[in-house]
């Protein structure tokens, strides 16, 4: 086999700047309903308007921003978007990791063991950052070992919006050891090859997830409950 020593392309201007903006509106440094203006952000950023353009295609696609006559302003996420996306995830998620009980390869299954211990190694060192990385790692690993490449590409979309709530999350835990230890857990169960098991530990795993970042939004003002909207 024919390896390239090639370095790893650097992510797109586009790509950048969409997950830059994607962090400013999650966390409200840009609140909702401003007017996005192409030529002002490529100003602010020292860009052309093409990336500008690209960024805000991707944060249209994942509702962050919408576009109207004059142009696009920002929608931001609310309670229920917070409920929806965890739906979405844990409908797909659940079939990706039964799946891998079938599917997984023994490098795969190597690979997520290494993402574990980061993730150990992240939580020994308090650093939510790395931890954040290393669980977003974990779960896109999950959809290649179920081997069902739409459910992979469906995750692939969303995946820049979960990156920047998950940082939210993991900045707001005092303890992320038992995060790590749930995520073995998951890992211990495909290797069990009992699919009622391991679902039903998928779902309690996404929904302590979901009340977890809610939670955390709604404490740093991000969002309102929707029992006070």
């Amino acid at each position: 086999m024919v390896t390239s020593n090639r370095p790893t392309r650097a992510p797109a201007l586009g790509d950048q700047l969409a997950e830059v903006m994607r962090d400013q509106i999650v966390r409200r440094a840009v609140q909702p309903g401003t007017h996005l203006v192409e030529d002002a952000l490529a100003a602010q950023y020292d860009v052309s308007r093409g990336p500008v353009r690209d960024a805000l295609r991707q944060l249209e696609s994942q509702g962050l921003v919408e576009s109207r006559r004059r142009g696009y302003f920002v929608v931001g996420l609310s309670q229920r978007d917070i409920e929806d996306l965890y739906e979405l995830r844990e409908a797909i998620e659940v079939v990706a990791v039964t799946r891998a009980i079938e599917a997984a390869t023994p490098e795969q299954m190597k690979a997520g063991r290494d993402i574990v211990k980061a993730m150990i190694d992240a939580a020994d060192r308090s650093n939510a950052a790395d931890f954040a990385r290393a669980d977003l790692r974990f779960h896109a690993l999950l959809y290649q070992m179920g081997g069902n490449r739409r459910l992979t590409g469906v995750w692939a979309d969303y995946e820049p919006v979960f990156a920047s709530l998950m940082q939210l999350t993991v900045e707001e835990d005092r303890d992320l050891h038992p995060s790590a230890n749930d995520h073995g857990l998951l890992l211990d169960l495909i290797v069990a090859g009992e699919p009622g098991p391991l679902a039903a530990e998928m779902r309690e795993h996404l929904r302590g997830a979901r009340e977890r970042m809610a939670h955390a939004m709604v404490e740093a003002g991000l969002i309102h409950s929707r029992r006070a909207s």
